[in-house]
């Protein structure tokens, strides 16, 4: 009896440990070669650097739509539609026409899916400039094709692996950005979701280098101002990839994204009405911002790809948080 007893107990330990290393086998992460693809053709010079109202960003307006379809971004406005179309003025007084892109993953978690996380980084550039070194293009890879990528990539490995988040989660590719925010300042403005329902906000920016924090590493901005970056902290916790809060300019950087839209809704007698929130990025400002240098090729895709898994990876369980997320300066404030 003991003698067959042993041998069973032995292969059923071997099989469900063979069955654990298949399931973890099995879970999807982007590969840096797809991330070279798509971050390619956005910073490509076929894109002229995605200048606001030019037909590239049209274009990569276009590809964004077709990429929140393939891995079921769902419209989320009444009408149906994933493009949202706005119009703004330049300081010299021209009209420009842009559009956001913007869907949502349904939460899962009947307490918790009526609120929701905003997911957002902008595609445009600025397009043709000055020529440097018989360069005129500004590609804008890292600023900001990486961090549509990184929204784009996050998408897909939720899709890809069927998680479920608990909260909403709400994908926004912005426009408008680099001519003062204009795209996420109109999608505050037109919200398809009550304000006061926000979690929070999560923006990428910047995630194509690793050279300045270290491989695996990220920073957030704005740590000082709520408690989204501890709670985060939680979850990194063990993990390769680390959230480093120790950046100097982390905080002067927190008002020059798009997140600022978020946490700054409105304002008056010196306090600020809005959603709890932060750029991830993975430099602050390197030599090759703004120039014709923000090329692809410089990028760290190895390291991007293992952001882009972390990242998701943390947002599904950020969605599942039982923790609140909340201002710690006084001079911000929640919308009631």
């Amino acid at each position: 009896m003991k003698k067959t007893l042993l041998p069973l107990i032995l292969f059923l330990f071997l099989a469900s440990g063979s069955i654990f290393s298949q399931s973890q086998a099995e879970k999807y992460a982007i590969s840096a070669s797809e991330l070279e693809e798509w971050v390619a053709f956005l910073a490509s010079d076929h894109m002229k650097g995605r200048q606001n109202g030019s037909p590239e960003m049209e274009e990569s307006a276009e590809w964004i739509v077709l990429k929140f379809k393939e891995f079921d971004v769902k419209p989320v406005y009444p009408d149906g539609k994933l493009v949202r179309p706005y119009t703004f003025q330049t300081r010299r007084g021209a009209t420009v026409d842009e559009r956001n892109i913007v869907g949502i993953i349904e939460g899962t978690d009947p307490r918790l899916k009526d609120e929701y996380i905003i997911i957002t980084a902008h595609f445009d550039h600025v397009g043709i400039r000055r020529a440097v070194e018989g360069d005129s293009i500004y590609n804008g890879a890292d600023d900001n094709a990486a961090g549509t990528c990184t929204l784009l990539g996050v998408a897909k490995t939720i899709k890809e692996n069927n998680y479920k988040p608990g909260r909403t989660l709400l994908f926004a590719s912005i426009s408008g950005e680099e001519m003062g925010l204009h795209g996420s300042r109109y999608l505050v403005s037109n919200m398809p979701l009550p304000l006061q329902n926000a979690y929070a906000n999560v923006n990428f920016e910047m995630t194509g280098h690793s050279e300045f924090l270290g491989t695996g590493n990220y920073y957030m901005t704005g740590c000082d101002f709520s408690n989204l970056d501890d709670v985060i902290q939680e979850f990194n916790r063990d993990k390769e990839h680390q959230l480093i809060d120790t950046i100097v300019v982390a905080n002067r950087l927190f008002y020059a994204s798009d997140n600022i839209a978020f946490g700054r809704l409105e304002s008056g007698e010196g306090v600020s009405i809005g959603i709890p929130c932060g750029t991830f990025a993975t430099t602050t400002s390197g030599e090759y911002i703004h120039t014709p240098q923000d090329e692809a090729e410089l990028f760290d895709l190895g390291n991007m790809a293992g952001l882009v898994d972390h990242f998701a990876d943390m947002l599904i369980w950020l969605s599942h948080s039982d923790q609140a997320i909340d201002w710690t300066d006084p001079k911000f404030k929640r919308p009631e």
